[in-house]
């Protein structure tokens, strides 16, 4: 009997190691979990609060085939304030160079307009239908950056 009683308190003692390591890994697995849907949450959220909408007229871009230029205007109708320099607008597809008309404003609050320049080396007709693509992003880094995109059917005029 005395046998038996050490073994059962040796296999006692081991199983209550492996049993503090294996809650040790899960409860650090738990917080990886929890972090990463906590990070997931802070991104939904900052995406919702990141929006824009196109004012220009989309039926009436008027295409400069000498510059390979355009302007369109958008309008930040978002929560958050959007970064000028960041936006990426594709005109068919092809990414295009954009940079703001004018100085003002020089910080893209939600409610303000800014008005840009698109250029592109591309080449459109008159009357050619153009998928307008535009991606904006958040300045606001805490806890993430809001991104938002849209698309417009437009028409060369």
């Amino acid at each position: 009997m005395a046998d038996g009683g050490a073994s059962d308190m040796i296999m006692l003692v081991a199983s209550l190691i492996v049993a503090g390591i294996v809650s040790a890994v899960l409860i650090q697995a738990w917080g990886g979990i929890s972090s990463a849907l906590n990070d997931g949450a802070n991104q939904i959220e900052a995406n919702e609060k990141t929006d824009a909408t196109l004012i220009s007229d989309p039926m009436n871009i008027d295409w400069n085939p000498t510059t390979n230029q355009t302007m369109i205007t958008i309008q930040n109708t978002g929560d958050f304030t959007l970064n000028i320099t960041d936006t990426v607008v594709l005109l068919n597809g092809s990414t295009m160079n954009v940079s703001q008309r004018g100085i003002t404003p020089s910080v893209w609050i939600p409610g303000s307009i800014v008005n840009f320049t698109v250029q592109g080396n591309i080449s459109l007709s008159v009357n050619d239908e153009v998928y307008l693509n535009v991606i904006v992003l958040s300045d606001t880094l805490n806890p993430a950056q809001g991104v938002y995109s849209f698309t417009e059917v437009g028409r060369i005029v």
